[in-house]
């Protein structure tokens, strides 16, 4: 008597997450070619982002309604459901599985949520992930631009990808800001590689920093435990100014004219995300750069 399997059977087949045998099995029986004929016809088709969920159980609804006769079914091993139900169960599986995922920010905005391998991520304001859910567990990627904090289970290899370069682990925390000529990772537990173009991979541990500012590469140390920024303060390590004025713009609803104006400078510092007028005067001021405030607009003098 054949093996009967739950109904999550094509949803894993698709996802490599099959064992040995069940696979033998399947690749064995007379449903294999009919199953990846669909998903040939799958790879070459566009498909229209709706909630794939509540369209799956809204066409398995419909088919059920459109029985007025007994038929017999046809055979799908391992015995589920019937061949059009299961071709549905396909199709809406291979988009499940083969989407990619987005989270974004806007300014004065940050975002926490998990990877499918419970994996935690928190953007910064003005930051972009993208990651594809097919096959996580032997390909966990993600596509970064601008700033995130990773809390990475220990598992297979895990990447964030960025234009600059790519860091690798295998489960730590650490911070990738990725930015226009700006590049910074920080290692607050475990060990990361970072890569660049061109250059000999580093290693980070805990407590090690590394930056690019200005085509010029640095190592450092810190101090504290957590991204700064989770608590609400942005803090600073010798980084150029524009980067402080452009993450001054990122956490506040506010527009910053007139950066031409600003001269080459370097500042080592923090500044609290509570209130604009202080985070301006605690940049600005110290720096001896004249400036404005005016309706949420900053304009940096000559």
């Amino acid at each position: 008597m054949a093996e009967k399997y739950d109904d999550t059977f094509l949803a894993r087949w698709l996802a490599n997450e099959l064992s040995e045998k069940e696979l033998k099995d399947f690749e064995a029986s007379e449903d294999y070619e009919y199953y990846t004929q669909i998903i040939g016809t799958l790879e070459f088709a566009e498909f229209p982002q709706h909630d794939i969920a509540e369209n799956l159980n809204a066409t398995l609804y419909k088919i059920e309604q459109q029985k007025t006769t007994p038929k017999k079914a046809r055979k799908l091993y391992p015995y589920w459901m019937s061949g059009v139900a299961a071709a549905v169960i396909v199709v809406f599986s291979y988009l499940f599985f083969f989407q990619n995922i987005k989270y974004t920010t806007q300014q004065a905005e940050h975002l926490s949520f998990f990877l499918p391998d419970s994996s935690e991520v928190v953007l910064n304001a003005y930051s972009k992930i993208t990651y594809s859910r097919f096959n996580w567990k032997n390909n966990r990627k993600v596509v970064l631009n601008g700033e995130a904090y990773f809390k990475v289970k220990k598992g297979q290899t895990f990447q964030v990808e960025t234009e600059q370069g790519t860091v690798t682990v295998l489960g730590t925390q650490f911070i990738v800001n990725n930015r226009d000529n700006y590049y910074n990772v920080i290692c607050y537990e475990g060990k990361v590689q970072v890569t660049v173009s061109n250059k000999t991979p580093v290693i980070l541990t805990k407590g090690k920093g590394y930056t690019i500012k200005n085509g010029t590469h640095e190592s450092y140390s810190i101090s504290d435990s957590t991204p700064s920024w989770i608590a609400n303060e942005s803090s600073f390590n010798n980084v150029p100014i524009l980067e402080v004025i452009n993450e001054l713009e990122r956490q506040f609803h506010i527009t910053i004219e007139g950066k031409d104006n600003l001269k080459p400078a370097y500042f080592s510092g923090r500044f609290s995300h509570d209130n604009v007028e202080n985070a301006l005067k605690t940049i600005f001021v110290s720096m001896n750069i004249p400036f404005s405030f005016e309706n949420n607009k900053v304009t940096i003098k000559k």
